[in-house]
C-alpha cells in the first residue's frame, strides 16, 4: 500500500472509528491489538521530534533530482528565487527574508546580533522565555553570557504574557522576548490579542520580540494572527521565525527563515554564513511551499490523527492539552524517564522530559497507522497504571 492509499484507507477507518466520544470511542480502544510497535523495516517509530511522517513532497523530490545537474554552480540564483517566493507568499519584499540552515540558524544569528549590539552600546541585555518552551533561544543566549529569565506558563499552560511583560518593564536594558506560538512542547496557542497588545505598546528600544511560529501552518484556531503583521507594519524590534522542518517534511534538509524589516535583515547578515542554502534544498523549499496539495494532505493527516488520538485519550481518561501543532502533550503517572524507556522497549521513541512539567509527555502525531500502534501501547500502559 502506498502513502496516499494509507492516508485514504487507514486514515479514514481510524478517524471513523474514534471520532465520536463515549461508547464508540471505548469500543475503538478495545479494538487496538497489543502488537510489536516497530515498523515493517524493524526500526522504531520516531514520534519524538515533531517531524512529518509523510516524507518529502513528491514535487520537491522531482525538483531535487532535476537540480542535481546544477550543483557544480553556486546557489545564488536559487537562493534569490526562494526568497522571492517567500516574499510573495507573505506580501513582503525579498530583502526582508533571512534564510537559515533551519530556523535555529536564524535564532542564533538574531541573538548574536543583538548581543553584539548591546555590548557595543554597553547596554544591559536579557532573554525572557516561557518555561517550558523550545530551548534553543535560551541555549544560545547562555552561550553569549546573556542572562535568561524563565517564566512559568499560566494556568492554561499558555505563555504568561503579563508576567513576561512585567519582567521586561522592570529591566534597565534590552529584553529579548522569545514567544513560541503555538508553544512547544505544550501545543497551546497564546491569544494573539494578548501578544499584539504587548508588541504594539512596548518600547522598541527596550523590547525585541522573537516570535517563533514553527507550527503556524497547522493552526486551526481562526483567532490566530501571525506576527508577520508586525513585520508588514515596519517594526524593527520584531522577527518572525518559520521552518520547512514541520509541515513541509524537510527536517533533514535544514531550511528555515526569519521575516523582519529590511534594516533588521541587514543587521543579521554578518552573523549568517554566506550562500548557506544548497541548490537542492532551495528547490525543495520552493516546490514544497507551492505544492498546495501536499500541504492540504499534511494538514488532513495531522487533523485526522489528532482527533482520533484525543478521542482515544478521552475514552481512557488520559488528560491532554489542546494542540495547535503536530504533537500532543499528555499526562503520565510514572517517572518520565521510565515512561520513555518503556515506550522504547515497545519500539516507540517519544519526547524527552520537559521540566518542570515532569508528569507530562509529548508525542508527535504521525500517520494513522503509526498512531494506531502508539495507542495500542498506551492501552497496555493504562492497565499498568503508567498513564
Amino acid at each position: 500500500m502506498n502513502r496516499r492509499e494509507l492516508l485514504t484507507v487507514s486514515g479514514t477507518l481510524f478517524a471513523g472509528n474514534i471520532l465520536t466520544q463515549g461508547f464508540a470511542a471505548t469500543n475503538a480502544i478495545q479494538s487496538f491489538t497489543e502488537t510489536d510497535s516497530t515498523t515493517s523495516s524493524g526500526h522504531p517509530l520516531l514520534l519524538h521530534y515533531n517531524e512529518n511522517s509523510l516524507g518529502l513532497s513528491p514535487k520537491a523530490k522531482n525538483a531535487i533530482m532535476d537540480s542535481l545537474s546544477d550543483v557544480n554552480r553556486y546557489p545564488d540564483s536559487y537562493i534569490s528565487k526562494l526568497q522571492n517566493v517567500l516574499a510573495g507568499t507573505f506580501q513582503i519584499t525579498s530583502t526582508q527574508v533571512t534564510l537559515g540552515v533551519g530556523s535555529s540558524d536564524v535564532i542564533r544569528a538574531t541573538i548574536n546580533s543583538l548581543g553584539y549590539k548591546a555590548a557595543q552600546h554597553k547596554q544591559k541585555i536579557q532573554l525572557i522565555t516561557p518555561d517550558p518552551s523550545f530551548f534553543l533561544a535560551a541555549s544560545h543566549a547562555q552561550q553569549m553570557n546573556i542572562p535568561v529569565v524563565n517564566v512559568p506558563l499560566n494556568s492554561d499552560y499558555c505563555m504568561d504574557i503579563n508576567a513576561m511583560k512585567k519582567i521586561a518593564a522592570n529591566f534597565d536594558g534590552l529584553s529579548i522576548c522569545y514567544l513560541c506560538n503555538p508553544n512547544n512542547p505544550t501545543g497551546t496557542l497564546t491569544p494573539s490579542a494578548t501578544i499584539t497588545d504587548w508588541v504594539t505598546q512596548a518600547d522598541a528600544n527596550k523590547c525585541f520580540f522573537m516570535i517563533d511560529e514553527a507550527y503556524a501552518e497547522y493552526i486551526t484556531d481562526t483567532s490566530f494572527k501571525s506576527g508577520i503583521s508586525f513585520v508588514r507594519e515596519g517594526r524593527n524590534n520584531v522577527i518572525v521565525l518559520r521552518t520547512f522542518s514541520k509541515i513541509f517534511a524537510m527536517a533533514g534538509m535544514r531550511l528555515g527563515y526569519g521575516l523582519s524589516t529590511e534594516q533588521l535583515a541587514k543587521e543579521l547578515v554578518p552573523f549568517m554564513a554566506i550562500l548557506n542554502i544548497s541548490i537542492p534544498t532551495a528547490v525543495a523549499g520552493i516546490s514544497s511551499i507551492q505544492d498546495i496539495g501536499f500541504i492540504q494532505q499534511s494538514k488532513a493527516m495531522n487533523s485526522n490523527s489528532l482527533t482520533a488520538t484525543t478521542a482515544a485519550f478521552d475514552a481512557l481518561g488520559i488528560q491532554y492539552l489542546p494542540s495547535q501543532g503536530n504533537f500532543l502533550f499528555h499526562q503520565i503517572k510514572c517517572d518520565p524517564q521510565q515512561y520513555i524507556d518503556e515506550m522504547k522497549k515497545e519500539g516507540i521513541i517519544v519526547g524527552r522530559p520537559f521540566p518542570p512539567l515532569l508528569q507530562w509527555s509529548r508525542v508527535t502525531l504521525g500517520t494513522p497507522e503509526e498512531m494506531n500502534q502508539f495507542l495500542a501501547v498506551i492501552k497496555k500502559f493504562k492497565k499498568k497504571g503508567w498513564v
